[in-house]
């Protein structure tokens, strides 16, 4: 009896110290029944929808419901909700069938009307984050080819943004429905107070002492072809100051044969009837290693014995300089039913290495016999080793293990930044994996291009760069949550305070002329839309701004409605209606060669500066159209304009098709097909041909 009594009381305790949640979370039944009943009545979802299925997760504590409502005659799509079990709805999507174009071209719905359409749903079907978000307007011109707005908001706290949570929402442009609705929210995360914080001034003395602006070496890329430049930036990009203590803490935030001998019998006439790029590229082959060497290279740097096979032994440009050839080897073992392999790249001109990665099978519960001092002389010893004319040109990056890296790690790893002067080399180094169990190198690798790089006689001084970076770029104050650094993944989230870059504009300052760049080494341009203040008497107006939404502007304040339009103004705007990305701004040739390749622009037709007439205009819509085999059977078409006879030979055809789609219109029953256009006449003439002429 006694025994009986204390194993009810053993019981009593156990089920009254298990959380009430608990017991919650086993009665899905329920829960899938109050989930189902409020996604209908949220979405009015009928009984047309008459076929369903579902399935559950639950991942840290949270259990999330997954609804699908389909129709047994497949006519009317799929209706397909995430839900939590306290009833968050975390994303819904609404797919209709249909196979028929029948949306307008031009939208019922702006975006402004669409926004808020946006905003009315997030807080209809999850009310809990419609409170603590912060809409981002990327100021990007609409796609002409889509059929809804996105729209973005990011998690707030306090009014202070976390750039990792977000909701993304799509809004019909045509009907104003949402389409899509997608929630990235951590429900187990706890922020931090913003009491006690030091002041934005603070936080950039801090950042300027502890992390910094470093000189850098970058590559951009110039149609085929890539080129350096100097830019002052941070070297480590993921660095923040902490908001109270002062302190660096790194974070990740949302927001790349043939055989030599057969080269050896070219004759000299045919070597001069070959191009430049022809003779670098057989330049690059010549004096390959042959396989068998390549292998035996391999082999004694990774200290194999017979008993490592040959896997595979491939040739393959170098991706960090495409002159420069690699040999990539593999190698496995099997002993005692544990497998071992090797990985090696070494330059297939050299034999020096590149790379190599090198599997043993250890046993996860040994300690670590080597700290992390220790380790980074490992590295270091065998850098100088394998690259000794490389280990002057090196500098240890202290945060390539993490802000606070511990010492009892079974590996660790080590970049050691490429240094030209005063300049780092963005993305080139070598880099190491050690083993503290064993002590020994198992993963390496070098990135070193034979890049020429300019000159560091003209740079800006760094102060200026400071300057630059904090009043034009900015510190900004946001939570994020800390990388792991080594703490169980289990443990409860914090997100902290810290002053990190600003998001707004990229922290690549050029060199030499202290201009903001974009991560391509182009002078950075913020997305501003345009806006006109010489419109208002033009007739045209409403089809300029709206053509203005799209991207579809001619640069400046002023429109000058009434000027007469040269060809490359016209063409501009036509290419970027035909392809808003098309990326055309800084370069006249770019314009011709885009037009030229899609045909709308023939050869012996390139004349910028001439003003455009009215048939050349319509010449130039109905080639962007692809009509132009159609519109040069012109026999087949009537004479709609009393002044048809002017029309030039060949462009009747073109004439009656822009008519026909309403793209052009006559006057008293006349064309005037000679008439220079005016800047208001073409963008009505473009406006027409998006949204009349498709």
């Amino acid at each position: 009896m006694r025994r009986k009594l204390c194993l009810i009381l053993a019981l009593i305790m156990l089920f009254t110290a298990i959380p009430h949640t608990t017991f919650a979370l086993q009665d899905y039944d329920k829960q899938l029944e109050q989930a189902i009943i409020k996604c209908k009545k949220l979405f009015n979802i009928g009984d047309e929808y008459d076929k369903f299925n579902s399935s559950v997760s639950n991942y840290d504590g949270t259990t999330v419901f997954y609804l699908v409502w389909t129709d047994s005659k497949g006519q009317l799509g799929s209706i397909d909700v995430s839900i939590t079990a306290d009833g968050d709805v975390l994303s819904y999507s609404k797919w209709d069938i249909s196979y028929k174009q029948d949306r307008p071209k031009l939208p019922k719905i702006s975006k402004e009307e669409g926004l808020k359409i946006a905003k009315q749903f997030i807080q209809k079907v999850s009310p809990k984050f419609a409170n603590n978000i912060k809409y981002i307007d990327n100021q990007e011109p609409l796609d002409v080819n889509s059929d809804r707005y996105t729209y973005r908001f990011i998690r707030t706290e306090k009014g202070i943004p976390y750039y990792n949570n977000s909701i993304d929402i799509h809004v019909s442009n045509s009907t104003g429905q949402v389409l899509n609705y997608y929630v990235n929210w951590d429900m187990n995360i706890v922020f931090a107070d913003n009491k006690g914080i030091i002041t934005v001034d603070e936080a950039q003395k801090l950042y300027r002492e502890k992390i910094g602006l470093n000189l850098l070496y970058k590559l951009k890329y110039v149609g085929d072809s890539s080129e350096t430049y100097l830019a002052y930036g941070p070297l480590n990009t993921n660095l923040a100051i902490e908001a109270k203590k002062g302190e660096v803490v790194s974070y990740y935030e949302y927001i790349g044969i043939y055989d030599r001998g057969a080269m050896g019998g070219i004759e000299k006439s045919i070597q001069e009837e070959l191009s430049p790029d022809e003779k670098k590229a057989i330049e690059s082959l010549s004096g390959i290693i042959p396989k068998k060497e390549a292998e035996q290279i391999g082999r004694e740097i990774l200290g194999l014995d017979s008993k490592y096979k040959l896997e595979y032994i491939n040739l393959y440009k170098y991706y960090i300089d495409d002159s420069i050839y690699l040999w990539e080897i593999g190698f496995t073992k099997e002993n005692n039913n544990d497998s071992y392999y090797a990985r090696i790249s070494i330059d297939a001109k050299t034999g020096n290495l590149i790379s190599f990665y090198k599997y043993i099978p250890t046993d996860p519960s040994k300690k670590p016999k080597f700290n992390r001092e220790e380790s980074i002389k490992i590295a270091e010893e065998f850098i100088d080793k394998m690259n000794p004319d490389k280990k002057d040109l090196i500098e240890f990056n202290q945060y390539s293990n993490g802000v606070v890296p511990l010492d009892d790690q079974q590996n660790y790893y080590f970049e050691f930044n490429r240094k030209l002067g005063n300049a780092y080399v963005e993305n080139e180094g070598i880099y190491v994996s050690v083993d503290a169990v064993n002590g020994v190198v198992n993963n390496y690798s070098i990135n070193w291009s034979n890049r020429d790089f300019p000159s560091q006689d003209n740079v800006i001084p760094l102060d200026e760069a400071y300057e630059i970076l904090y009043s034009e770029i900015g510190l900004e104050l946001k939570y994020i949550v800390a990388e792991n650094n080594g703490k169980n993944p289990s443990d409860k989230r914090e997100a902290i305070l810290v002053y990190g870059l600003s998001n707004n504009k990229p922290a690549n300052i050029d060199a030499n002329t202290g201009i903001i760049l974009d991560y391509n080494g182009k002078p950075f341009k913020e997305s501003i839309k345009s806006s006109y203040k010489d419109i208002e008497d033009s007739y045209a107006k409403d089809k300029i701004n709206v053509l203005v939404q799209y991207g579809i502007a001619l640069p400046g304040e002023e429109f000058k409605p009434k000027d007469k339009i040269i060809q490359r103004d016209f063409l501009y705007m036509l290419a970027k209606a035909n392809s808003p990305y098309v990326e055309i701004d800084d370069s006249e040739d770019k314009l011709y060669s885009y037009l030229m390749n899609v045909g709308v622009v023939k050869e012996g037709e390139r004349f910028p500066e001439r003003v455009v007439t009215k048939e050349e205009a319509i010449k130039f819509i109905i080639r962007a159209l692809n009509y132009d085999e159609i519109a040069d059977i012109s026999e087949i078409y009537k004479d709609l304009f009393k002044d048809t006879k002017d029309i030039s030979p060949g462009l009747k055809g073109y004439v009656a098709i822009a008519y026909g789609l309403k793209i052009v219109e006559g006057y008293n029953g006349f064309l005037n097909p000679k008439a220079e256009l005016k800047r208001e006449d073409a963008a009505s003439i473009i406006y027409n041909y998006l949204f009349n002429g498709k």
